[in-house]
């Protein structure tokens, strides 16, 4: 029997899509532009507070789901909405509402005849993401990965008269191609060795067979095609041109909402499927290799950056690093220490890319230097720079301090001190470039002094990225709870 709580969010998104291209279709453009924004805004909404009805006990999305008897499944077990899933579902729509608020500013900066299709697309995209975190087994978890990146695809590449945003997207699909090509053809070989495209039970067939040169390539090929998605080095070659030409708000959706869901997709293969004695020692190997390149790389390349928006690129690469020094300690401890993390780079990304969109429709530039004096034009942004930049530093008392402080901890008790020590190195290093923007901000006096306007829902979203980016350095004790209990349900 198929329960309809195991996929009620993705309902909501895929309704919403639906319903506001029928609207466009049917009334006049010039009436609608308005009621499509409160259309996926509420259906967003409507898919987050679903979350609350998806725990078969009735229980909080984040609380306990009680016994593994009350989690909602479908289509014979192939989605299964646990704990686990809907921390990252929670991530994924909050990244979703965001990203739909900022692109009101960017929109009104840049018009567009197509904004029904863009939000469309958005919605969509999002479904797929969401759809992701609860696969159980391969074919479901390619097709939603695949739902959720072309879609990604169309969205970088939205802005048709712009040159970037053309080159952003046309980069992004042919990079994006041959790693899901890299993907697929490591999923065959799974499927080949195991008969079997069931996660856990490609975990249990793989537990009484020896590696073999093939199946080392089957996890080579599967790592590879992932670590794309997430903008691991080496694999990180697109970032910098898609963050950089993509419209800003697709920038903060690829940067948190792709990489939650590309992280989820790490966590149900490798820590369920793929954690055998035979292949293990393998892939974590290769994770070690990836997560310090992405570290020293996204970490140096950042530093000779003038535009903003490329550099928050490599910004994501290094956070992509540091995410995965977590997701190598594995067990209840990583994986706890992932999920918080996500948590805080959710709120510390999307304020800096909200201040980012608004000051670009405000100057038409990304350039570093055009933000002197920011601080004097909008005191709110300048606060908003200088919290959430910090954080992403990982500066205490800020959020990003105990995510970091979780992150590396959770990798020194497993054994990886010395990856653990890179992380720590570099993170000063980033102090250097976050700290460029927010002195720019700060002390040079503004080439144009003429403030900048900002209506009361801007605001708000503002003051709730710092307000949650603050009070989580201090107390991040609530949301440690929430990740546990999430965490549990994947070793349950």
């Amino acid at each position: 029997m198929i329960q309809v709580q195991a996929f009620l969010p993705e309902l909501w998104l895929v309704g919403s899509a639906f319903l506001v291209l029928i609207v466009d279709l049917i009334q006049k453009p010039t009436s609608t532009k308005t009621l499509l924004k409160g259309i996926a805004v509420v259906g967003v909404l409507a898919a987050l507070l679903s979350l609350c009805c998806v725990g078969g006990c009735g229980s909080c999305p984040f609380g306990s789901c009680g016994s593994m008897e009350s989690v909602p499944q479908a289509f014979g077990g192939f989605l299964k909405t646990d704990t686990l899933a809907l921390f990252f579902k929670f991530i994924i729509l909050m990244a979703t509402l965001f990203t739909l608020l900022i692109s009101f500013r960017y929109f009104k900066a840049n018009p567009t005849h197509y904004t029904a299709e863009f939000i469309a697309v958005l919605l969509f995209s999002a479904a797929g993401a969401s759809a992701l975190t609860s696969a159980q087994e391969i074919i479901t978890l390619y097709v939603a990965l695949e739902t959720l990146t072309i879609s990604s695809y169309l969205l970088a590449s939205f802005m048709k008269k712009d040159k970037a945003s053309n080159e952003a997207g046309m980069k992004y699909l042919l990079l994006g191609a041959f790693s899901s090509a890299l993907l697929l053809f490591g999923f065959s070989y799974l499927y080949g060795f195991t008969g079997t495209t069931v996660i856990s039970e490609i975990g249990k067939i793989l537990a009484t067979q020896v590696s073999s040169p093939l199946l080392t390539l089957a996890v080579i090929m599967i790592v590879a095609g992932l670590a794309f998605k997430i903008s691991l080095a080496p694999f990180h070659m697109w970032t910098p041109d898609v963050y950089e030409g993509a419209p800003t708000p697709i920038t903060a959706y690829l940067s948190v909402a792709s990489k939650t869901a590309g992280f989820a997709a790490f966590v149900r293969l490798f820590w369920v499927g793929l954690s055998v004695p035979a292949l293990q020692p393998t892939w974590i190997g290769l994770f070690a290799v990836l997560a310090v390149l992405s570290i020293v790389l996204g970490n140096l390349e950042a530093l000779p950056q003038r535009n903003i928006k490329r550099l928050m690129a490599y910004s994501s690469i290094a956070q992509a690093g540091y995410i995965s020094t977590g997701f190598l300690a594995g067990g209840q401890l990583g994986l706890t220490a992932v999920l918080f993390y996500l948590f805080v780079y959710l709120f510390a990304n999307m304020g800096v890319f909200l201040a980012i969109s608004i000051v670009y429709a405000k100057t038409g530039s990304d350039q570093i230097e055009d933000y002197a004096g920011m601080w004097k034009r909008s005191p709110l942004i300048g606060i908003v720079l200088l919290v959430c930049l910090l954080s992403l530093a990982g500066v205490p008392p800020f959020a990003g301090f105990s995510g970091k402080w979780y992150l590396f901890g959770a990798a020194i008790s497993k054994g990886y001190t010395w990856i653990a020590l890179v992380g720590m190195v570099f993170s000063v290093v980033s102090l250097y470039y976050y700290l460029q923007i927010a002195r720019q901000a700060l002390f040079p006096e503004p080439k144009d002094p003429s403030p900048i306007e900002m209506n009361w829902l801007e605001k708000s979203v503002l003051i709730i990225c710092v307000v949650f980016t603050i009070t989580l350095g201090f107390w991040p004790t609530p949301v440690m709870q929430m990740a546990q209990s999430a965490a549990s349900s994947l070793f349950n």
